[in-house]
This record gives structure tokens, sequence and C-alpha cells, in this order.
């Protein structure tokens, strides 16, 4: 169980000590815990989410490739590893084991911000209009 706490004001500050206090030494059991202290940056909005999961629905119908098409799912994956490979370096990835061997990171876009998503829903506009030639709306 992860708890996030933003501080704004002496208030939040307190509510966080109280419940470190309260709570670390069962949420730790028998292993460390970590806190870190950074500037809030608020991760992408649902609606920046819902809207890139339109987009990916619209490329799946539309575009071809080779003579095919590829789900929404396979498109989000291309996208990432395309557009934002950085997200493999953004902390607790979920590495999948092929059948052939190869390990696959499995990245999420939660861990974008807002300006961050912004940036790689642009570069998606833009990549589906001039190399698929789907434009998305």
């Amino acid at each position: 169980m992860n708890r996030l706490f933003v501080l704004r004001e002496q208030i939040h500050f307190d509510n966080m000590v109280a419940f470190a206090a309260a709570n670390w030494r069962a949420m730790a059991g028998d292993k460390p815990l970590s806190a870190v202290f950074a500037p809030y940056r608020k991760t992408r909005s649902n609606e920046q989410n819902a809207l890139m999961w339109v987009w990916l629905g619209q490329i799946e119908r539309d575009a071809w490739v080779g003579g095919r098409q590829y789900d929404a799912e396979t498109w989000h994956e291309h996208c990432k590893r395309t557009f934002y490979p950085e997200l493999n370096a953004k902390g607790d990835d979920k590495w999948k084991l092929l059948p052939n061997g190869d390990r696959i990171c499995i990245a999420s876009t939660t861990r974008l911000n807002v300006t961050e998503m912004s940036e790689y829903m642009t570069a998606i506009e833009a990549w589906a209009a001039t190399d698929l030639g789907v434009t998305l709306k």
C-alpha cells in the first residue's frame, strides 16, 4: 500500500507525521520503508487518458501497416516505446518474459505528468497523420 501526501499547509504535514507514526511498523513488516520528498507534479488527467484511448481506437480501425491492422493495446505499446522510451526508467516497471526468452517492459503512462502526457499525445497525433494517414479527432 502506498500513501501520497501533498504538503501545502502545516495541517497536511501534521497529518502525514501522524499517519507515519501510527502505521509505519505495520506497513513495513520485516522490510524497510522509504520516504521521498519532492516537488509535487500532478499526474496525467483522466481526460487525457480517455482521449488517448479514443485515438488508439481510431488508429486501430483506420490504420493499415504491411497489409494488416493492429489492436489498440498493440498501438499503445508501440507508441510508448516509440515516443516515450524513458517511461521504462521511471520506476517499478512490470517485466514480462516472452515465450522466445525476450523480456519486455510494460510501462504505464500513469507515470507521466500533465505536461509530459500532452507532449506524448502531440507526438502520437503528428505520427498518426504523417506515417499512418490517420487524422485523429
